[in-house]
């Protein structure tokens, strides 16, 4: 007797080799059909495969179901632009000093707000909490008013954290810096500000004051610390408590560097007693400096002379004893204080020549005395003490008879005696350097005043934009922070540019064509513009049921080449 039918499936299993020797596993259901007395298959569903040479079943990803909802969810972000400033940040150990400085939140707000300025070419604070919406920071809430508002409070208070990442910048610093030392104004229409006073504007808008004293390192091209000071103070009594602060910092022989606005017997004395190396521009008129023209005239009209590396400057070093003179403010071996007293150091005087500045400082000069001279003749009575100067040494006023008319001549014998020092300046230093090496590292100087156009210009810094004097020296640590993502990365691309499309390392042709197009296309970019072509690279991240996706915007060769050789990728 047969068996009865039940109408049951049976599932079973189905292996499939194929030509390559993987073998295909299939579940099989099957079931009997009574009128054709036969078994047939009701479905089959791949479970997996075993790969040739292998015993184990790699097991086959399961399809999405109908109407399963496998998304679950996506996410779009600006990301080229946030991916250089996070390897600047890496790479230049700025992020690594913040954090060990300040505490976690606090350090991811700060380096938030430093790569939202340099990122947005210098937008004001209330557009980042909008601008962090499509661009990740290491701050992922939002930073809204009130939050920036209390870290400026908690910043500018608590200076242990500021001073620490000065040292901690510092200490990255090479062998024998040499470090610029200037100042710049911000002004402001602030009554809520005492540091904001009536000095010198840097501007000349007129307007009330505070000054930005800043240290930055012209051979490593970065900041290393600042200062504020009420607008009042003049510059040549700002240096004191900048040697002080030097002395915090673990540097090995650093060479300050300042203009002439920072010269004077008592600045050069200071630093002569604190045993510190420094590089001034002094002042022409000086009757000593004027003495080393004198000395040197003969020797600087000889080729030998001749700067290497500038053909239209000439210069020589002449080395002079110099007497200072004080007064003891403490009593000590024998010497009483209020007593005065003199000691000498060695100076070295580096004076050079520019046939060209020479020419431009005699035409200035004709211009000016023509001016002035009208000036007179037409009755003017009010001058600046500068002009008033001017007319008494360069001038001769006469009257014509009895009650005639004024005559104003030229004293060309004084005129002559000027002009004999035009086209000369002079570098005072108190350590032997060679006279162009002296020339070099002054002209780095010059770059701090790049430094200060960039914070002003680039990093929302031509007004304080705080009600109070602790909150504005939080927000302008905070500018410190992303001015050194400026210098780290302009640095950078410079060092990048100089081996562009110059042969050797196995350098196909090819190569060699898109370097010079990636150099061509630098040059006639700025750091502003760099970074905003690459914001428009986006970067989608998708999480599926499936797994997790990840894709970004497809880029040209040369943006490619540019963020292989800059580091950012590999």
């Amino acid at each position: 007797m047969s068996k009865p039918v039940t109408g049951k499936t049976h599932v079973g299993e189905r292996r499939e080799r194929r030509p390559n020797g993987d073998i295909y596993i299939y579940e099989r259901v099957t079931a009997y059909d009574e009128k054709a007395r036969r078994t047939y298959t009701v479905s089959q569903k791949l479970q997996g495969k075993i790969k040739a040479g292998t015993q184990e079943m790699l097991p086959t990803r399961p399809k999405k179901r109908k109407g399963e909802d496998a998304m679950a969810s996506a996410v779009r972000r600006h990301s080229g632009l946030t991916d250089i400033l996070a390897w600047v940040g890496k790479a230049s150990c700025i992020d690594d000093d913040v954090r060990s400085s300040f505490s976690e939140g606090d350090a991811a707000k700060i380096l938030s707000i430093a790569r939202y300025w340099i990122g947005s070419g210098g937008n004001t604070l209330p557009r980042l909490e909008g601008w962090q919406v499509m661009h990740p920071l290491p701050y992922s809430e939002a930073i809204t008013e009130d939050v920036y508002g209390d870290l400026f409070k908690r910043v500018g208070c608590d200076e242990d954290g500021v001073q620490r990442y000065f040292s901690c910048r510092s200490d990255r610093l090479g062998t024998a810096p040499v470090l610029a030392f200037d100042s710049t104004t911000i002004s402001t229409y602030s009554l809520n500000q005492s540091d904001a006073r009536r000095g010198f504007n840097k501007d000349g808008d007129g307007l009330n004051t505070i000054k930005l004293l800043t240290l930055y390192s012209v051979k490593d091209r970065e900041p290393l610390a600042f200062a504020k000071q009420p607008g009042n103070v003049p510059d040549v009594i700002s240096i004191e408590n900048t040697l002080k602060q030097l002395k915090c910092f673990s540097l090995e022989r650093p060479l300050i560097v300042t203009d002439n606005g920072y010269y004077s017997e008592e600045n050069m004395m200071k630093f002569s007693l604190r045993n510190m190396k420094f590089l001034t521009l002094a002042d022409s008129n000086v009757t000593w400096v004027r003495q080393a023209i004198d000395a040197l005239r003969e020797q600087l009209a000889g080729m030998s002379s001749t700067c290497p590396f500038d053909p239209s400057v000439s210069g020589a070093t002449l080395l002079r004893t110099h007497e200072f003179g004080r007064v003891r403010q403490r009593s000590r071996n024998g010497k009483h204080s209020g007593e005065e007293e003199t000691f000498a150091r060695r100076l070295y005087v580096h004076v050079f020549y520019s046939p060209d500045n020479d020419t431009k400082k005699q035409l200035a000069f004709r211009k000016d005395l023509l001016e002035l001279k009208a000036q007179v003749e037409e009755g003017v009575a009010e001058f600046t003490i500068p002009a008033q100067r001017k007319i008494e040494r360069y001038l001769i006023s006469s009257k014509k008879g009895r009650g005639g008319q004024l005559k104003v001549s030229f004293n060309d014998k004084a005129i002559l005696e000027a002009k004999r020092y035009f086209g000369y300046f002079a570098l005072v230093s108190n350590q032997a350097m060679d006279t162009f090496t002296a020339l070099e590292d002054y002209r780095r100087r010059e770059k701090i005043e790049e430094l200060f156009a960039v914070q002003k210009g680039g990093l929302d810094g031509a007004r304080p934009r705080t009600w109070y004097p602790d909150n504005l020296r939080g927000r302008q640590f905070a500018q410190f922070v992303s001015l050194g993502y400026h210098c780290f990365l302009t640095k950078k691309i410079k060092e990048m540019r100089q081996g562009l499309g110059k042969s050797g390392n196995g350098k196909t042709k090819a190569l060699l064509s898109l370097e010079k197009k990636l150099d061509k296309w630098l040059e006639q970019r700025s750091l502003a513009q760099i970074l905003d072509w690459f914001d428009c690279i986006e970067t989608t991240h998708v999480q599926t049921a499936m797994g997790s996706y990840r894709w970004s915007t497809e880029s040209v060769a040369r943006d490619r080449l540019f963020l292989e050789y800059l580091g950012v990728t590999s």
